[in-house]
Protein backbone atom coordinates (compact mmCIF):
# COMPACT_ATOMS: atom_id res chain seq x y z
CA UNK A 1 0.00 0.00 0.00
CA UNK A 2 1.53 2.77 -1.24
CA UNK A 3 0.18 5.45 1.29
CA UNK A 4 0.43 2.81 4.04
CA UNK A 5 1.03 5.46 7.23
CA UNK A 6 -1.25 8.06 6.44
CA UNK A 7 -3.75 5.12 6.18
CA UNK A 8 -2.69 3.52 9.36
CA UNK A 9 -5.16 3.57 12.27
CA UNK A 10 -4.54 5.14 15.44
CA UNK A 11 -5.50 5.83 19.18
CA UNK A 12 -6.08 9.07 20.97
CA UNK A 13 -6.91 7.70 24.38
CA UNK A 14 -9.65 5.03 23.98
CA UNK A 15 -10.65 6.66 20.49
CA UNK A 16 -9.65 4.51 17.52
CA UNK A 17 -9.49 6.39 14.60
CA UNK A 18 -9.23 4.71 11.19
CA UNK A 19 -6.64 6.39 9.57
CA UNK A 20 -4.12 9.56 10.28
CA UNK A 21 -6.32 12.09 7.92
CA UNK A 22 -8.27 14.86 10.16
CA UNK A 23 -10.65 17.34 8.60
CA UNK A 24 -9.35 20.63 10.45
CA UNK A 25 -11.61 22.81 12.14
CA UNK A 26 -13.17 25.74 10.44
CA UNK A 27 -15.99 28.23 11.15
CA UNK A 28 -18.05 27.62 7.99
CA UNK A 29 -21.13 30.37 9.25
CA UNK A 30 -23.76 27.76 8.25
CA UNK A 31 -25.58 27.76 11.88
CA UNK A 32 -28.59 29.82 12.51
CA UNK A 33 -28.07 33.87 13.96
CA UNK A 34 -28.64 31.95 17.40
CA UNK A 35 -25.84 29.52 17.09
CA UNK A 36 -28.20 26.74 16.42
CA UNK A 37 -27.25 24.04 13.81
CA UNK A 38 -28.63 23.42 10.24
CA UNK A 39 -29.08 20.35 8.00
CA UNK A 40 -26.09 22.40 6.30
CA UNK A 41 -23.95 21.99 9.48
CA UNK A 42 -24.84 18.43 9.23
CA UNK A 43 -24.70 17.74 5.78
CA UNK A 44 -21.09 19.66 5.61
CA UNK A 45 -19.52 16.84 8.41
CA UNK A 46 -21.22 14.17 7.32
CA UNK A 47 -19.87 14.87 3.55
CA UNK A 48 -16.25 14.78 4.98
CA UNK A 49 -17.00 11.85 7.11
CA UNK A 50 -18.12 10.01 3.53
CA UNK A 51 -15.35 11.31 1.73
CA UNK A 52 -13.20 9.18 3.93
CA UNK A 53 -11.61 11.42 6.99
CA UNK A 54 -10.42 9.56 9.76
CA UNK A 55 -11.26 12.07 12.37
CA UNK A 56 -13.67 15.51 12.27
CA UNK A 57 -12.87 18.57 14.53
CA UNK A 58 -16.18 20.98 14.06
CA UNK A 59 -15.33 24.85 13.67
CA UNK A 60 -15.17 26.62 17.19
CA UNK A 61 -18.63 26.15 19.15
CA UNK A 62 -18.78 28.60 21.78
CA UNK A 63 -18.70 27.48 25.24
CA UNK A 64 -20.49 30.57 27.23
CA UNK A 65 -23.21 32.89 26.91
CA UNK A 66 -20.65 35.93 27.66
CA UNK A 67 -18.50 35.13 24.59
CA UNK A 68 -21.52 34.50 22.41
CA UNK A 69 -22.48 37.64 20.85
CA UNK A 70 -18.62 38.51 20.13
CA UNK A 71 -18.73 36.03 17.26
CA UNK A 72 -17.87 37.12 13.54
CA UNK A 73 -21.36 36.66 11.67
CA UNK A 74 -22.30 32.98 12.88
CA UNK A 75 -21.00 30.57 14.98
CA UNK A 76 -22.51 27.07 17.04
CA UNK A 77 -23.18 27.45 20.64
CA UNK A 78 -23.45 25.07 23.38
CA UNK A 79 -23.78 27.33 26.44
CA UNK A 80 -26.77 25.87 27.40
CA UNK A 81 -28.91 22.32 27.20
CA UNK A 82 -31.07 23.73 24.25
CA UNK A 83 -27.71 23.34 21.90
CA UNK A 84 -27.69 19.69 22.22
CA UNK A 85 -30.16 17.86 20.21
CA UNK A 86 -28.88 19.65 16.89
CA UNK A 87 -25.02 18.75 17.99
CA UNK A 88 -26.09 15.27 18.42
CA UNK A 89 -27.40 15.05 14.82
CA UNK A 90 -24.16 16.54 13.35
CA UNK A 91 -21.90 13.66 15.66
CA UNK A 92 -24.71 11.24 14.65
CA UNK A 93 -24.42 11.83 10.77
CA UNK A 94 -20.98 11.27 10.91
CA UNK A 95 -20.68 8.20 12.83
CA UNK A 96 -23.15 7.06 10.29
CA UNK A 97 -20.15 6.81 8.06
CA UNK A 98 -17.39 5.96 9.64
CA UNK A 99 -15.59 8.71 11.14
CA UNK A 100 -14.79 10.02 14.93
CA UNK A 101 -15.98 13.41 15.70
CA UNK A 102 -14.27 15.59 17.88
CA UNK A 103 -15.69 19.10 19.07
CA UNK A 104 -13.81 22.21 19.51
CA UNK A 105 -15.37 23.91 22.47
CA UNK A 106 -14.21 28.16 22.41
CA UNK A 107 -14.22 29.92 25.60
CA UNK A 108 -14.59 33.05 23.78
CA UNK A 109 -13.04 35.29 20.99
CA UNK A 110 -11.82 38.25 23.58
CA UNK A 111 -9.98 41.18 21.40
CA UNK A 112 -10.72 39.69 18.32
CA UNK A 113 -14.53 39.79 18.92
CA UNK A 114 -17.12 41.73 16.90
CA UNK A 115 -20.45 42.08 18.44
CA UNK A 116 -23.36 42.99 15.88
CA UNK A 117 -24.88 45.60 18.67
CA UNK A 118 -21.31 47.30 19.34
CA UNK A 119 -21.08 45.62 23.01
CA UNK A 120 -17.50 46.37 23.69
CA UNK A 121 -15.51 42.95 23.83
CA UNK A 122 -13.13 42.07 26.95
CA UNK A 123 -9.43 40.69 26.38
CA UNK A 124 -6.86 39.74 28.70
CA UNK A 125 -6.02 43.40 28.69
CA UNK A 126 -7.23 46.40 26.92
CA UNK A 127 -5.04 46.21 24.28
CA UNK A 128 -6.91 46.52 20.60
CA UNK A 129 -6.11 44.35 17.28
CA UNK A 130 -4.08 46.05 14.36
CA UNK A 131 -3.92 44.36 11.52
CA UNK A 132 -0.67 45.45 8.76
CA UNK A 133 -1.71 44.55 5.64
CA UNK A 134 1.75 43.32 4.80
CA UNK A 135 0.91 40.40 7.61
CA UNK A 136 -2.33 39.36 5.37
CA UNK A 137 -3.01 36.71 1.98
CA UNK A 138 -2.77 37.83 -1.23
CA UNK A 139 -6.07 36.19 -1.99
CA UNK A 140 -7.36 38.17 0.83
CA UNK A 141 -6.07 41.64 0.57
CA UNK A 142 -7.44 41.01 -3.29
CA UNK A 143 -10.83 40.13 -2.28
CA UNK A 144 -11.10 42.87 0.09
CA UNK A 145 -9.59 45.00 -3.06
CA UNK A 146 -11.97 43.73 -5.04
CA UNK A 147 -14.82 44.00 -3.20
CA UNK A 148 -14.06 47.19 -0.27
CA UNK A 149 -18.29 46.74 1.71
CA UNK A 150 -15.95 44.36 3.67
CA UNK A 151 -12.75 46.45 4.93
CA UNK A 152 -13.25 46.46 8.65
CA UNK A 153 -12.70 49.98 9.59
CA UNK A 154 -10.64 48.81 13.21
CA UNK A 155 -11.12 46.91 16.41
CA UNK A 156 -12.35 48.65 19.17
CA UNK A 157 -10.18 48.87 22.44
CA UNK A 158 -11.17 45.97 24.37
CA UNK A 159 -12.30 45.83 28.47
CA UNK A 160 -9.58 43.62 30.53
CA UNK A 161 -11.30 40.56 32.58
CA UNK A 162 -11.52 40.81 36.17
CA UNK A 163 -11.04 37.33 38.27
CA UNK A 164 -14.34 36.67 38.98
CA UNK A 165 -15.33 36.81 35.01
CA UNK A 166 -12.03 34.55 34.68
CA UNK A 167 -13.25 32.18 37.22
CA UNK A 168 -17.01 32.18 36.28
CA UNK A 169 -16.02 31.36 32.83
CA UNK A 170 -13.96 28.56 33.24
CA UNK A 171 -16.82 27.33 35.05
CA UNK A 172 -19.57 27.92 32.43
CA UNK A 173 -17.21 26.03 29.95
CA UNK A 174 -16.87 23.24 32.30
CA UNK A 175 -20.45 22.64 31.83
CA UNK A 176 -20.04 22.84 27.88
CA UNK A 177 -17.85 20.25 28.35
CA UNK A 178 -20.25 18.18 29.94
CA UNK A 179 -22.87 19.11 27.22
CA UNK A 180 -20.28 18.09 24.65
CA UNK A 181 -20.49 14.57 25.58
CA UNK A 182 -24.07 14.13 26.69
CA UNK A 183 -24.26 15.22 22.76
CA UNK A 184 -22.52 12.03 21.86
CA UNK A 185 -18.93 13.76 20.42
CA UNK A 186 -16.02 10.93 21.07
CA UNK A 187 -13.24 14.17 21.98
CA UNK A 188 -13.21 17.82 22.87
CA UNK A 189 -10.33 20.09 21.57
CA UNK A 190 -10.34 23.12 23.51
CA UNK A 191 -9.69 26.02 20.69
CA UNK A 192 -7.14 28.08 21.86
CA UNK A 193 -5.03 29.07 18.72
CA UNK A 194 -5.28 32.16 16.12
CA UNK A 195 -5.00 35.19 18.94
CA UNK A 196 -8.51 34.20 20.60
CA UNK A 197 -8.68 34.18 24.34
CA UNK A 198 -6.28 31.76 25.45
CA UNK A 199 -3.97 32.78 23.12
CA UNK A 200 -4.38 36.43 24.10
CA UNK A 201 -3.84 35.59 27.77
CA UNK A 202 -0.23 33.23 26.60
CA UNK A 203 0.86 36.19 24.87
CA UNK A 204 3.15 39.14 26.38
CA UNK A 205 2.17 41.30 23.67
CA UNK A 206 -1.76 40.81 24.15
CA UNK A 207 -1.79 40.47 28.04
CA UNK A 208 0.00 43.38 29.58
CA UNK A 209 -1.80 42.34 33.04
CA UNK A 210 -0.07 42.71 36.61
CA UNK A 211 -1.95 39.96 38.75
CA UNK A 212 -1.55 36.17 38.68
CA UNK A 213 -2.47 35.82 35.06
CA UNK A 214 0.11 37.99 33.74
CA UNK A 215 3.68 38.53 33.71
CA UNK A 216 5.60 35.66 33.53
CA UNK A 217 5.21 32.40 31.60
CA UNK A 218 3.94 30.63 34.05
CA UNK A 219 1.12 33.62 34.81
CA UNK A 220 0.43 33.94 31.67
CA UNK A 221 -0.32 30.19 30.55
CA UNK A 222 -2.28 30.10 33.63
CA UNK A 223 -5.65 30.55 32.05
CA UNK A 224 -5.28 27.59 29.38
CA UNK A 225 -3.73 25.31 32.07
CA UNK A 226 -7.08 26.52 34.52
CA UNK A 227 -8.97 25.81 31.62
CA UNK A 228 -8.01 22.82 30.78
CA UNK A 229 -7.95 21.47 34.34
CA UNK A 230 -11.82 22.73 34.37
CA UNK A 231 -12.18 20.45 31.27
CA UNK A 232 -10.49 17.31 32.74
CA UNK A 233 -12.32 17.22 35.67
CA UNK A 234 -15.81 18.06 33.76
CA UNK A 235 -15.28 15.04 31.61
CA UNK A 236 -14.01 12.90 34.32
CA UNK A 237 -12.06 10.51 31.17
CA UNK A 238 -15.58 9.74 29.41
CA UNK A 239 -13.52 11.44 26.13
CA UNK A 240 -9.99 12.18 25.38
CA UNK A 241 -9.57 16.17 25.62
CA UNK A 242 -6.55 17.87 23.42
CA UNK A 243 -5.71 21.43 22.73
CA UNK A 244 -4.77 23.38 19.68
CA UNK A 245 -2.23 25.75 19.83
CA UNK A 246 -0.54 28.30 17.36
CA UNK A 247 3.42 27.26 17.13
CA UNK A 248 4.34 30.69 17.88
CA UNK A 249 2.95 34.51 17.22
CA UNK A 250 5.15 36.11 14.83
CA UNK A 251 4.73 39.46 16.33
CA UNK A 252 6.94 41.95 18.12
CA UNK A 253 6.59 41.09 21.55
CA UNK A 254 4.53 38.13 20.85
CA UNK A 255 5.39 34.82 21.96
CA UNK A 256 7.45 31.83 20.36
CA UNK A 257 7.98 28.25 19.97
CA UNK A 258 9.87 27.88 22.93
CA UNK A 259 7.18 28.90 25.23
CA UNK A 260 4.50 27.20 23.25
CA UNK A 261 6.90 24.03 23.91
CA UNK A 262 6.87 24.53 27.58
CA UNK A 263 3.42 25.30 27.75
CA UNK A 264 2.78 21.78 25.58
CA UNK A 265 4.78 19.55 28.15
CA UNK A 266 2.34 21.53 30.67
CA UNK A 267 -0.58 20.55 29.36
CA UNK A 268 0.87 16.54 28.53
CA UNK A 269 1.39 16.16 32.59
CA UNK A 270 -2.23 17.35 33.19
CA UNK A 271 -3.77 14.60 30.47
CA UNK A 272 -4.41 16.29 27.11
CA UNK A 273 -4.25 13.47 24.34
CA UNK A 274 -3.03 15.08 21.68
CA UNK A 275 -1.90 18.26 20.31
CA UNK A 276 -3.26 20.36 17.60
CA UNK A 277 -0.93 23.04 15.93
CA UNK A 278 -1.79 25.66 14.12
CA UNK A 279 0.14 29.33 13.61
CA UNK A 280 -0.09 32.98 14.13
CA UNK A 281 -3.15 35.07 14.66
CA UNK A 282 -5.19 37.83 13.26
CA UNK A 283 -2.55 39.86 13.39
CA UNK A 284 -0.53 37.07 11.96
CA UNK A 285 -3.00 36.43 9.08
CA UNK A 286 -0.46 35.08 6.60
CA UNK A 287 0.93 32.33 8.99
CA UNK A 288 -2.37 30.08 9.47
CA UNK A 289 -3.71 30.99 5.79
CA UNK A 290 -0.31 29.94 3.78
CA UNK A 291 -0.33 32.76 0.91
CA UNK A 292 0.29 29.81 -1.87
CA UNK A 293 0.36 26.11 -2.64
CA UNK A 294 4.05 26.66 -2.68
CA UNK A 295 4.19 27.37 0.79
CA UNK A 296 1.35 25.07 2.54
CA UNK A 297 3.28 21.32 2.06
CA UNK A 298 6.55 22.18 4.71
CA UNK A 299 4.18 24.51 6.95
CA UNK A 300 4.90 23.84 10.63
CA UNK A 301 6.75 20.35 9.77
CA UNK A 302 9.62 21.65 11.35
CA UNK A 303 7.47 23.38 14.61
CA UNK A 304 5.74 19.97 14.69
CA UNK A 305 9.12 17.67 15.09
CA UNK A 306 10.24 20.18 17.22
CA UNK A 307 7.30 20.10 19.91
CA UNK A 308 6.82 15.90 18.81
CA UNK A 309 9.94 15.39 20.50
CA UNK A 310 8.93 16.86 23.56
CA UNK A 311 6.01 15.80 24.49
CA UNK A 312 4.83 11.94 24.58
CA UNK A 313 1.25 12.72 23.14
CA UNK A 314 0.19 12.57 19.09
CA UNK A 315 0.84 15.97 17.36
CA UNK A 316 -1.49 16.95 13.98
CA UNK A 317 -0.30 19.17 11.96
CA UNK A 318 -2.29 21.48 9.42
CA UNK A 319 -1.93 22.17 5.58
CA UNK A 320 -0.01 19.37 4.40
CA UNK A 321 -1.80 18.59 1.31
CA UNK A 322 0.07 16.83 -0.46
CA UNK A 323 -0.29 12.85 0.33
CA UNK A 324 3.41 11.79 -0.21
CA UNK A 325 4.44 14.61 1.57
CA UNK A 326 2.34 13.75 4.75
CA UNK A 327 4.07 9.97 3.84
CA UNK A 328 7.02 10.94 4.54
CA UNK A 329 6.32 12.87 7.40
CA UNK A 330 4.71 10.54 9.37
CA UNK A 331 6.98 7.88 8.65
CA UNK A 332 9.90 9.82 9.87
CA UNK A 333 7.87 11.10 12.73
CA UNK A 334 7.59 14.77 12.24
CA UNK A 335 3.99 14.68 12.74
CA UNK A 336 1.31 11.86 13.59
CA UNK A 337 -1.39 13.20 11.81
CA UNK A 338 -2.30 15.42 9.19
CA UNK A 339 -5.22 17.75 9.15
CA UNK A 340 -7.25 19.39 5.90
CA UNK A 341 -9.16 22.88 6.43
CA UNK A 342 -9.39 24.45 3.12
CA UNK A 343 -8.19 21.25 0.93
CA UNK A 344 -11.30 19.63 2.46
CA UNK A 345 -13.30 22.13 1.44
CA UNK A 346 -11.82 21.36 -2.00
CA UNK A 347 -11.98 17.86 -2.04
CA UNK A 348 -13.56 16.23 0.10
CA UNK A 349 -13.12 12.68 -0.94
CA UNK A 350 -8.97 13.54 -0.73
CA UNK A 351 -8.61 10.34 2.13
CA UNK A 352 -10.79 8.02 -0.14
CA UNK A 353 -8.68 8.77 -3.26
CA UNK A 354 -5.41 7.97 -1.24
CA UNK A 355 -7.02 4.92 -0.38
CA UNK A 356 -8.15 4.06 -3.52
CA UNK A 357 -4.72 5.32 -5.55
CA UNK A 358 -6.25 8.04 -7.28
CA UNK A 359 -4.09 10.99 -6.42
CA UNK A 360 -3.89 12.46 -9.48
CA UNK A 361 -7.79 13.04 -9.39
CA UNK A 362 -7.92 15.11 -5.88
CA UNK A 363 -8.52 18.33 -6.70
CA UNK A 364 -6.31 20.81 -5.51
CA UNK A 365 -6.99 24.04 -2.76
CA UNK A 366 -6.25 26.96 -5.20
CA UNK A 367 -5.19 28.80 -1.90
CA UNK A 368 -7.31 31.93 -3.94
CA UNK A 369 -9.21 32.38 -0.27
CA UNK A 370 -12.87 32.77 -1.79
CA UNK A 371 -14.35 30.79 0.49
CA UNK A 372 -13.30 32.84 3.36
CA UNK A 373 -13.78 36.00 1.59
CA UNK A 374 -17.57 34.77 0.87
CA UNK A 375 -17.66 34.46 4.89
CA UNK A 376 -16.35 37.97 5.18
CA UNK A 377 -19.23 39.42 3.62
CA UNK A 378 -21.65 37.38 5.57
CA UNK A 379 -22.55 34.50 2.94
CA UNK A 380 -22.00 30.55 2.89
CA UNK A 381 -18.71 29.94 1.54
CA UNK A 382 -18.15 28.15 -1.40
CA UNK A 383 -15.01 26.90 -3.61
CA UNK A 384 -13.74 27.59 -7.01
CA UNK A 385 -12.93 23.80 -7.95
CA UNK A 386 -15.85 22.18 -5.56
CA UNK A 387 -18.97 23.43 -7.19
CA UNK A 388 -21.03 21.03 -4.26
CA UNK A 389 -19.60 23.33 -1.60
CA UNK A 390 -22.68 25.12 0.47
CA UNK A 391 -25.00 22.81 -1.11
CA UNK A 392 -24.38 19.66 0.65
CA UNK A 393 -27.42 19.84 2.95
CA UNK A 394 -29.37 19.19 -0.66
CA UNK A 395 -28.27 15.77 -0.86
CA UNK A 396 -30.21 12.78 0.59
CA UNK A 397 -28.00 10.63 0.86
CA UNK A 398 -25.69 12.33 3.40
CA UNK A 399 -27.85 11.83 5.85
CA UNK A 400 -27.64 8.78 8.39
CA UNK A 401 -29.02 5.63 6.20
CA UNK A 402 -28.49 3.44 9.10
CA UNK A 403 -29.00 3.70 13.01
CA UNK A 404 -26.52 4.78 14.83
CA UNK A 405 -25.91 4.76 19.23
CA UNK A 406 -29.18 5.19 20.54
CA UNK A 407 -27.60 6.50 23.60
CA UNK A 408 -23.55 8.25 23.40
CA UNK A 409 -22.30 5.28 24.94
CA UNK A 410 -19.52 8.13 27.07
CA UNK A 411 -22.18 9.29 29.16
CA UNK A 412 -22.58 6.41 31.52
CA UNK A 413 -18.77 7.14 32.24
CA UNK A 414 -19.81 10.86 33.68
Amino acid sequence: MPFEKVLEPIKIKDVKIKNRVVMAPMNMTYSTQGGYVTPQDMAHLARRAKGGFGLIVSGAVIATRLAAPHVWQRNLYLYDESFIPGLNMVADACHAFGAKVFIQLSIGFGRQGHALDGTQPYAASAIPVYINPDMVPKGILDFVAQYPIIAEPGYPIPREMTIEEILSEEKEYAKACRRAVIAGFDGIEIHAPHGYLEHQFLSPRSNKRTDLYGGSLENRMRFLVEVTQSTLEAVKGAIPVGVRMSAAEHMPEGFTLDEVKQAAKTLAKLGIAYLHLSDGSYEALKYFFPNSVEEVEQHLLKEAKSIREAIDIPVITPSVHDPSVAERAINEGETDMISLGRQALADPDWPNKVKEGKVDKIRRCRRDCICIGRCLLGLYPRCTVNPELGYEQYDSALFPQRRVALMPPAIAKL
